[in-house]
């Protein structure tokens, strides 16, 4: 009987024990997809956190608040990332992006050359639904008593609007870090007021940083046991292991003579027939065919190891494609969407009218890339929404959806364009308003 006892106490024990155990565990292995971040300016330095968010073959993607790379009056030096599994020496990083002068904005980071080989991408969770009172995990540099990739808990108080509030041991060296849940990200650590830290909530931070030119999309992989992103040795030996080690791209143009750019980047121009591009390696790339007098023709094309693709690039007369203007859905009279674009940003303001005059209830921000437009949007009432449209060839239509990440139910979206914006758009006064006004009534 004692010893029957003494069994089930220890069989409890271990019940009771093993999930610490592998919680510990696997914020050990988390930290492997955790850098630190040192910018040094020409008077100061900065020391903050970062997180491993994509992988291309050639360099490692990472996250951080843009304030950590970045003074108001002065430019970094250098940027150096520090990895987990390869602390005695720092690699330099690049700026891919950032949200400038931004004391909540996003930065992203690429890494190359000499790779740490045991790494972790980590996961983003925008799925969640939290209510506050949920326990978190901050991995980061606390400049005062705190150790490298040191391990603090925190919890969730809510949301305030789009800003994520939780409570706990946080300073100012994790900022840019990610905020975890049951060891994922669901947001990126901002900043610190008093004894709360506001973090941007992954639902904004993921599409602000995937949707950035440049960041690699080559991110797609099956989870390995235990949730965990494989490491980059692990997909590259898959990689290897098929038909052959390098791609190829050939690309032609109607008309001739075109620019070809890979990723950003002038390769080839069609003046003397066909572009070849050999011994690629097998990933994603984005590819843009420009010539003057015609719309730029923009592709996204994932090439295998091993695979020899070839595009012919039709390109369309006419100045490239803008969404810029007053957009509307003719069955809902009272609703108005101005869209400002500048480059590939897209600006967008959703104004209600009605006998009181013209109110602002959404405002959201995202990129026009080829005829897919994309934006974030946040409403007065502080929910959260993503919307995805196409653009007419003759720029006058958008369709699509938009769904609130509240409810994730699509809805679908019709919207016509009816007249051009102005340039100021402050507020309630100008003619942009007024003519929103005239045609709410």
């Amino acid at each position: 009987m004692g010893r029957a006892y003494l069994a089930i106490v220890i069989m409890l024990a271990g019940f009771l024990i093993s999930p610490r155990v592998e919680a510990q565990s696997d914020l050990g292995v988390l930290k492997k997809g955790i850098v630190k971040v040192t910018a040094t300016f020409a008077k100061s330095r900065k020391v903050g956190t970062g997180f491993i968010a994509g992988q291309g073959q050639k360099y490692l993607f990472i996250v951080t608040a843009s304030h950590v790379v970045e003074e108001e009056t002065d430019v970094p030096t250098s940027i150096m990332v520090t990895f987990y599994t390869h602390q005695e020496e720092s690699l330099e990083a690049q700026v891919v992006k950032k949200e400038g002068g931004d004391p909540r904005g996003l930065a992203l980071l690429k890494v190359g050359g000499d790779l740490p080989e045991d790494v972790e991408v980590l996961e983003w969770d925008t799925q969640s639904r939290f209510h506050g009172g949920e326990e978190v995990h901050l991995i980061g540099f606390p400049r005062i008593g705190g150790n490298a990739w040191a391990v603090t808990k925190g919890t969730l108080s809510g949301f305030d609007g789009p800003v994520l509030k939780f409570s706990g041991a946080v300073e100012e060296g994790n900022s840019g870090g990610p905020l975890l849940h049951q060891g994922k990200v669901i947001g990126v650590v901002m900043e610190v007021t008093g004894q709360f830290g506001n973090a941007k909530p992954s639902q904004i931070a993921q599409f602000t940083v995937e949707n950035w030119p440049g960041f690699t999309r080559q991110t797609g992989h099956s989870p390995s046991p235990g949730g965990l992103s494989p490491t980059v040795s692990e997909t590259h030996e898959r990689r290897r292991s098929s038909t052959g080690e390098f791609a190829s791209l050939i690309l032609d143009t109607l008309p001739s003579d075109a620019q070809v750019f890979l990723d950003d980047e002038l390769v080839g121009q069609t003046s003397q027939g066909k572009v070849v591009l050999d011994q690629l390696i097998p990933d994603e790339y984005d590819v843009v065919v420009k010539k003057s007098g015609f719309r730029p023709w923009t592709r996204t094309v994932e090439l295998m190891a091993g695979e020899r693709r070839e595009l012919t690039a039709i390109l369309q007369k006419g100045a490239a494609l803008t969404v810029t203007g007053i957009w509307q859905n003719p069955g809902q009279p009272t609703l108005s969407y101005l869209l400002q674009q500048t480059g590939e940003q897209v600006v967008m303001k959703e104004v209600t009218t009605s006998i009181l005059g013209a109110m602002v209830t959404a405002e959201g921000e995202g990129h026009l890339q080829g005829n897919q437009l994309e934006i974030l949007y946040r409403t007065v009432l502080g929910t959260m929404g993503q919307s995805t449209a196409t653009l007419s060839e003759d720029g006058q239509q958008l369709t699509g959806t938009f769904q609130d990440f509240s409810t994730m139910v699509p809805m679908a979206l019709s919207l016509v364009r009816t007249g051009d914006v102005p340039g100021n758009l402050a507020g309630p006064g100008n003619e942009a308003w007024k003519a929103i006004q005239e045609l709410g009534q």
